[in-house]
């Protein structure tokens, strides 16, 4: 059987959801797990079924960390002793940010405990090391 949004929004709001919030991630999480991330596309017809504003799903999105929308992406830098003396490459990396509103969310972390292999960074989740600013450019010129 294959899933159906319909089904799941339905399951989730016997569950509480849009006011427990945790029964919204979870809906939230089962569609990025069915479709790879969450589509913007999605979100009016979520809104409309629970009775809630677009920008309210928008903004739980954005506060659980492993949910994506699916034209967004997360970039971390490694802030950590090692990587984070790599300025430039953290200044080239808020200018191609910059240069992308709202489809790059730039965020620095800490310590990755890849010192050795440094400057590190994570996009979309995945791990790189020895960046540099051509990967950056790789990376947000998809």
């Amino acid at each position: 059987m294959a899933w159906n949004l319909t089904e799941a929004m339905e399951y989730y709001k016997k569950q509480g959801a849009p006011a427990d919030q945790n029964a919204l991630i979870s809906l939230l999480r089962e569609i990025q797990q069915d479709q790879g991330s969450i589509s913007r596309g999605l979100l009016p017809e979520i809104a409309a079924f629970y009775g809630i504003k677009e920008t309210f799903l928008l903004a739980v999105i954005r506060r659980i960390p492993r949910l994506r929308l699916a034209d967004t992406h997360i970039l971390e830098l490694c802030a950590g002793p090692n990587c984070g003396k790599a300025t430039a490459l953290a200044a080239k990396a808020e200018a191609l940010c910059a240069a992308y509103p709202g489809k790059v969310t730039l965020k620095f972390t800490p310590c990755m405990r890849m010192c050795g292999k440094g400057p590190n960074l994570k996009f979309d989740g995945r791990l790189y090391h020895q960046a540099d600013e051509a990967l950056l450019e790789q990376l947000l010129n998809r």
